[in-house]
């Protein structure tokens, strides 16, 4: 910021919604990103354990669903998805 108010560098701003964002983490995209910070592959793949075959229903006023699979997001609840959402979003700014 004070570059750009002593007039050496451009400011460019961006505004990005993290509304329900851990929802839509793709799961390919963290285990790229884990990898990429360095993570070790024994703990890539202890995380990758967690997600594989995960499943969940929706419960309603007139009841719930089957179950089904959920391929896309973080859990919901964990304490180690906020690390992981961190990865990615580092990531996405690194690059």
């Amino acid at each position: 910021m004070e570059k750009y108010r002593d007039g050496q560098k451009e400011l460019h701003c961006v505004f990005v919604d993290l509304e329900q964002a851990y929802d839509r983490v793709p799961r390919e995209e963290l285990w790229y990103c884990m990898r990429k910070s360095g993570v070790a592959e024994k703990y890539v793949r202890v995380v990758q354990d967690m997600y594989e075959r995960s499943r969940t229903v929706v419960r309603c006023a007139v009841g719930q669903t089957e179950k089904f699979n959920v391929e896309v997001g973080l859990h919901q609840g964990s304490a180690l998805s906020p690390f992981l959402f961190a990865i990615v979003m580092d990531q996405l700014s690194e690059e």
